[in-house]
């Protein structure tokens, strides 16, 4: 019998410890909208770096495949919504910049 009530106060220790500590065991790492739209920007900015360094030596080619990214880009943020149409526009003037 006092081999139940020792494990019954140990489970219910362990219950209160978890309900005490269950924001930072079970807490999501959850980011706003301003941070996601900068990691996405960031994400295609370093994307369009590198196609256009791959194909540095051939203008012809670079150009062609910017335009592959652009378009890919540009169906990709139409579906995606952290932005809007005028963001999206923004955001592929300046990709054409780089």
């Amino acid at each position: 019998m006092d081999w139940v009530i020792i494990i019954l106060l140990i489970v219910v220790a362990i219950i209160i410890a978890l309900l005490l500590f269950q924001d930072k065991i079970f807490k999501k790492n959850i980011k706003s909208s301003v941070v996601k739209k900068d990691e996405i920007l960031q994400q295609y900015k370093t994307e369009l770096k590198k196609i256009l360094d791959r194909y540095k030596d051939n203008k012809s080619e670079q150009k062609k495949q910017k335009k592959l990214f652009l378009q890919k880009v540009t169906s990709e943020l139409s579906r995606n919504i952290y932005f809007t149409a005028s963001e999206n526009k923004q955001i592929i003037q300046e990709l054409v910049l780089l």
